[in-house]
């Protein structure tokens, strides 16, 4: 940024004879642009400034062959490319003072905010720091420009450095008014008066030199002496410091020991404290009397702890004295809970062993006494399980086992005498074997009482087969009438026809007879029951043979009643089957109708398009009724509930297909519909051709007879009538003179011209709606006058039509030839005044364009009258009727605009030019809204 000094020296230099310059840091622009012109070559470090030239530079010559400016009071510095440095130096700089014995040049003009000094500086600081310099102060850090030239006495001409670390600006150049740069001062003569004195000046200067020189060493040796002080002060101060802060991190162990560091450090330290003695001597005061409040305060705190701990064990050992006593409690209802569960086992065991328990009532009394131990047993398990979980909290305390308990040595003989049972101590690992022991308790009853459980459903299903068999047997001997322990065929027909109402054939008893009876006697009462299984299956085989007689029955009933409604499913799908030709017929046709019109006329296109609807309203009658039958299908008919799937199945099947004929014919009414409106679109443009035809036949007729419409409606219509036919256009039209468009009409033509011209469909042509055909609009395009007469000079002007005013031609255009223009006689739809303007200037200048369209611009409504409020009974009507305009729509004019008094709407018939309607529109409301503008 030009804002900001662009360059910076960062080495030390002697601003004044006198005392040594301190050095500053570089400005933020500073770096900016040294981090651009330096950094990136020599890194983010200090930089140095070019070395001049080794080699001696003779006497009155610059390093670079340059001259001097000469002992001059104003000069100039032109030139220098460098786009920040060059507008900071470059203009005129008068003599301001001296530095190191030469003179020193300012800039006249400061350079943002900043004065712009040349002045020499001499070796002091090393012959990389002499030369000429382009500054804002005089030994200052801050640099724009350098000359290394040591030996000229006024600044060089060229050669200069811009900036300083850059190589020579050839284009720099420093001149005196006048004249341009000098030659070397050993080239331009001798030196005025005032060269004496600089060099008086230098001699005294470089005494004061080498005063000042041997005082900076006197000095820099004090400087080193106080530096070892410092140093020495320092180190006792850190020592004594270190050990203060020991005293502030002591504790009371090793409290006594740091006191006695700080006393011996101090004593060997604090002479060399310097000035800050009574500050030590404060903090270690301080430190002392915040450790020893800290000791004590710790001392407290620990006592109090001390207190703490020894409630705590206190009532822990109470705690530890309830929870073994509930231990002890827990421990009995363990035991007892533990003895319950055993004995059970030991009940159920015997009570699964006994036999001889043929009856319930045996059953129920063996049972009672196992029943009574497994109340016993469940109460005393759920009493310890109980206690457990009411008391897990108190119980939790119990204090931990300390190892494992030494092996005891068995004695080498027993004596029972002196035997003692060790009881367990209560600890959390005894609790936790009292725990299991309840729950094994527990585990060991829940599996004895299933078990018992088991064992009195099986003892009981024993005595009931047991009184089963003994019924059974009482069977055999009711039936073993000569009581021989035999059934013979006689009494086993017997049994089969008494128990079961079922008679056996022959056959089917030899067969069992001889699988049974082996022996042919007859059947023992051991294998009673094989005969009673024997009768079942033959029974059951019976049985099957009735069930499939019935469903053989109910098949061919269920496959009649499926004949017949399949009878009626194929009724239908015949049906469908016909129409479907028609409707593939049908689509054919009106597919190919879009191919075919485009080399149709429009009269030709309608009657393909009648055809053909004909033709779609014809096959889609028959698909309706198609539809309608498949969709009416079933409703009346019982179906079977085992035909309902399948009769289901082929109703949606032959629906199906009816709607998919439905669809194509409605494909095929869209074809032609849309094929019928694009007949409707050609015939509406072929009809409006023939209308502009008809249009300019008539124009052209009443331009030629010089009629007004309504003289010319008179001549087409009949004598006294307000309207003309179809039949009165075409006989004029046909009478017209030859060379007219009308020649080339036929009379089918004509007939299609007047249904255009019958814009509002009733079959006549109004005189108000045949004028507004004939009406010629044009628009002003540029303001002129109009005038009550045809003659420009002679002719009063009435006013000027504005730009945008719409006007229509009653009369020319007329060559009007003192001016040698055309006008015409128009009258202004802006306010009905009549009078003569001009189409066209004899210049080129445009004022009237035929033609006018006008656009809606807001919305609003197209009625059938003019009149917008109408009586009660007609609303319903012109709502009917009414059809909205949108912004953007386009109408053409077909009356004179008129303000209706009633409401004060500007209202004005109109043609719809996107649809063709007829109607009136509100042109301007009666607020001064406009909703139709001219195009």
């Amino acid at each position: 940024s030009s804002s900001a000094a662009p360059l910076c020296v960062s080495r030390p230099r002697v601003a004044e004879p006198t005392r040594p310059r301190r050095a500053h840091a570089p400005s933020a622009a500073v770096t900016m642009y040294l981090g651009q012109e330096r950094w990136a070559q020599q890194g983010a470090g200090r930089f140095q400034v070019p070395q001049p030239p080794r080699a001696p530079i003779p006497a009155g010559r610059s390093g670079g062959g340059a001259g001097e400016v000469g002992q001059v009071q104003r000069f100039a510095i032109t030139g220098c490319r460098h786009d920040v440095v060059g507008p900071i130096v470059r203009g005129d700089f008068v003599l301001s003072g001296s530095n190191h014995g030469k003179p020193t040049y300012k800039k006249t003009v400061q350079a943002n905010g900043l004065a712009v000094l040349i002045y020499f500086w001499d070796e002091r600081d090393g012959a990389a720091s002499s030369g000429w310099w382009i500054g804002p102060e005089v030994g200052g850090n801050m640099v724009w420009g350098h000359h290394p030239n040591r030996t000229s006495a006024t600044p060089p001409t060229s050669g200069w450095q811009a900036p300083h670390s850059g190589p020579p600006d050839a284009t720099m150049v420093l001149s005196a008014p006048g004249r341009g740069p000098m030659t070397a001062p050993g080239m331009a003569g001798p030196r005025a008066p005032f060269a004496g004195a600089m060099a008086q000046n230098g001699a005294q200067q470089q005494q004061q030199q080498q005063q000042r020189a041997m005082e900076m060493q006197r000095k820099q040796q004090e400087m080193a002496m106080q530096r070892q002080r410092l140093q020495a002060e320092q180190n006792a101060q850190m020592a004594i410091r270190k050990v203060v802060q020991k005293v502030r991190c002591a504790t009371p162990e090793n409290f006594e020991t740091v006191k006695e560091e700080l006393a011996r450090t101090l004593a060997r330290e604090f002479d060399k404290c310097g000035a800050q003695k009574a500050k030590l001597q404060e903090e270690s005061d301080t430190a002392l009397d915040q450790a020893a409040k800290k000791i004590e305060e710790i001392s407290e705190q620990r006592a109090k702890a001390q207190e703490a701990r020894k409630e705590a064990e206190k009532k822990r050992q109470e705690a530890v004295e309830k929870a073994e006593g509930l231990y002890a409690e827990l421990a009995t209802l363990a035991e007892a809970a533990e003895e319950s569960s055993k004995e059970l086992q030991t009940a159920v065991a015997e009570f699964a062993q006994q036999t001889g328990l043929e009856t319930e009532g045996k059953m129920n009394e063996a049972a009672e006494p196992v029943q009574a131990l497994i109340a016993s047993a469940t109460e005393k398990a759920t009493a310890a399980l109980d206690f457990v979980k009411a008391h897990a909290v108190e119980l939790r305390v119990l204090p931990q086992a300390k190892g494992k308990p030494p092996l005891a040595k068995k004695p080498a003989e027993p004596n029972e005498e002196q035997e003692e049972v060790a009881e367990e101590k209560p600890t959390a690992q005894a609790l936790q074997k009292l725990q299991l022991q309840v729950s094994t308790s527990k585990l060991l009853l829940d599996k004895e009482v299933k078990s018992f459980q088991i064992a009195v459903e099986n003892g009981r299903k024993k005595a009931i087969a047991a009184q089963e068999m003994k019924a059974i047997l009482s069977v055999f001997e009711k039936y073993d009438k000569d009581k021989d322990g035999l059934l013979n065929k006689k009494e086993i027909l017997q049994y089969a026809k008494s128990e079961f109402k079922f008679t056996i054939a022959e056959s089917a008893l030899g067969s069992i007879f001889s699988a049974i009876a082996k022996d042919g006697k007859g059947v023992k009462k051991a294998d009673f029951h094989r005969l009673t299984v024997a009768i079942g299956v033959l029974r059951e085989r019976a049985r099957d043979q009735e069930r499939r007689k019935i469903r053989e029955v109910q098949e061919k009933e269920l496959a009649d009643k499926r004949a017949q409604l399949q009878a009626k499913v194929d009724e239908i799908a015949t049906s469908i089957k016909d129409v479907e030709d028609d409707v593939a017929e049908t689509g054919k046709q009106s597919q190919a109708l879009a191919t075919e019109g485009k080399a149709l006329k429009a009269t030709e296109m309608l009657a393909k398009a009648e055809e053909a609807e004909t033709k779609v309203r014809a096959t889609a009658g028959k698909v309706a009724g198609i539809m309608k039958a498949a969709s009416e299908f079933g409703t009346g008919i019982e179906v079977d509930a085992a035909l309902q799937a399948w009769f289901e199945a082929e109703k949606k099947k032959l629906k199906a297909k009816s709607v998919t004929l439905d669809t194509q014919v409605q494909r095929a009414a869209t074809a032609v519909e849309k094929f019928r409106a694009e007949a409707a679109r050609k015939d509406a443009v072929e009809v409006k051709a023939l209308v502009s035809k008809v249009t300019m036949a008539l124009k052209e007729h009443q331009a030629a007879k010089s009629l007004t419409a309504e003289a010319l409606f008179e001549a087409i219509a009949a004598k006294g009538a307000e309207s003309f036919g179809a039949k009165e256009l075409t006989s004029f039209v046909c009478g017209l003179p030859a060379g007219g468009d009308s020649q080339v009409l036929s009379e089918e033509e004509l007939q299609r011209a007047f249904r255009g011209l019958d814009e509002e469909k009733s079959g006549a042509v109004s005189k108000a709606v045949f004028e507004a055909m004939l009406m010629v609009l044009m628009k002003v395009t540029k303001d002129v006058a109009i005038t009550d007469g045809i003659s420009i000079r002679e002719a009063t002007t009435l006013r000027r039509l504005e730009c945008g005013e719409v006007v229509q031609v009653l009369e020319g255009p007329v060559k009007e030839e003192q001016a040698d223009v055309k006008r015409v006689r128009v009258r202004a739809m802006q306010d009905d005044l009549e009078g003569w303007a001009t189409v066209a200037g004899n210049q080129g200048s445009l004022f009237l364009k035929e033609g006018a369209d006008f656009k809606v611009v807001k919305e609003t409504i197209l009625t059938p009258g003019f009149d917008i409020e109408a009586p009660k009974d007609e609303t319903r009507k012109i709502k009917e009727s009414t059809r909205k305009l949108k912004p953007g729509e386009l109408i053409e004019l077909r009356g004179v605009a008129k303000k209706q008094e009633a409401t004060g709407l500007t209202r004005m018939k109109c043609k719809v030019k996107a649809d063709g309607m007829v109607g009136y529109v509100t042109t301007v409301g009666n607020t001064g809204i406009k909703f139709v503008e001219v195009v």
